[in-house]
């Protein structure tokens, strides 16, 4: 694997703590973007809020979506046949985490859009372009605008190398840059998913790709209803999306970054009445798994594609 070097380090105000220090550098091939507001200086969670929003943008630059991040983790998402159409449905999805949050838009963000921001405190706003009015009316908020100018479809498994500094090493591994393809995707139940539940299957697939293991996605009418990150086990990851989305998992979708070892796990997913489970289906015991899912009528999709994040 060839060198990498940190050159051209810029201080900013503070790191994760106010006390501290910590500077940004752009990578080498990273994307290009313009800080348009008055205000130019992003601090440190701001980068990792706005990394969170365009990664997930990326995944849908040919539609309406709007992601929204809040403490360097994706919050909600949603596909719409507007911007504003896909705006409201991310904000239903959480409308607590959404205050002091990052948001991203892959089209063009409108003045009906901008009016709505301030009143929920949004920290950055992140789209490819503004309409004339929202510009004008953004620039007298304290919204930090944010344009991206690197194509949107460009941004997906871009070529800069995924650093991790531990005491016992530097980890460098090349981005994630899993696609589902017709192949992969297999429908391995009794009971098949409807044309709708297959849509959302693979909108929640591409959100879970870039959450950190173990990651649980609720979605139903290409909207998510409850994503939890970061847990221990799959069992609880389920089980709290299920709490999370409560009567919006019936007949919905989970999506998970691996692969359903336990029971429980799926106990938990027929608990909620999740309609369609996509996952790699590659474990030990997803023959199992599989059984226990038909035995309950539940429709089961296998990828055999592992999205870790750690």
């Amino acid at each position: 694997m060839e060198s990498i070097e940190i050159k051209d380090l810029r201080d900013i105000s503070h790191g994760e703590n106010v006390y501290q220090n910590a500077a940004v550098a752009k990578p080498e091939n990273g994307i290009e973007y313009e800080i348009l507001s008055r205000n130019k200086e992003l601090e440190y969670a701001d980068y990792l809020n706005l990394s969170a929003c365009v990664r997930i943008l990326g995944e849908f630059f040919d539609v309406n979506s709007v992601v929204i991040a809040n403490e360097s983790s994706i919050c909600s998402a949603a596909l719409g046949a507007t911007a504003e159409d896909a705006f409201e449905k991310a904000i239903d999805c959480d409308p607590i985490s959404v205050f002091g949050s990052s948001i991203g838009f892959s089209k063009e963000v409108s003045l009906e859009a901008a009016k709505q921001l301030p009143s929920m405190h949004i920290k950055n706003i992140l789209a490819p372009a503004f309409s004339k009015e929202a510009f004008s009316y953004l620039l007298e908020t304290d919204i930090n605008i944010v344009k991206i100018d690197t194509p949107l479809h460009e941004v997906v498994g871009f070529d800069v190398k995924d650093i991790k500094v531990t005491p016992f090493g530097i980890l460098v591994q090349e981005q994630n840059k899993s696609m589902l393809s017709k192949e992969a995707f297999n429908v391995v139940t009794q009971i098949k998913p409807s044309q709708e539940q297959a849509e959302d299957a693979i909108f929640a697939w591409k959100i879970a790709k870039h959450l950190k293991s173990k990651s649980a996605v609720v979605a139903k009418d290409l909207s998510t209803k409850a994503i939890i990150q970061g847990k221990t086990n799959m069992v609880t990851a389920v089980e709290r999306a299920m709490d999370l989305a409560c009567e919006y998992s019936k007949d919905a979708v989970l999506a998970l970054d691996g692969v359903i070892e336990n029971p429980r796990t799926l106990n938990a997913a027929i608990q909620g009445r999740i309609g369609l489970i996509i996952e790699a289906g590659d474990g030990k015991n997803s023959r199992d798994i599989l059984n226990f899912a038909d035995k309950y009528g539940l429709s089961m999709i296998f990828t055999k594609i592992r999205n870790n994040k750690y």
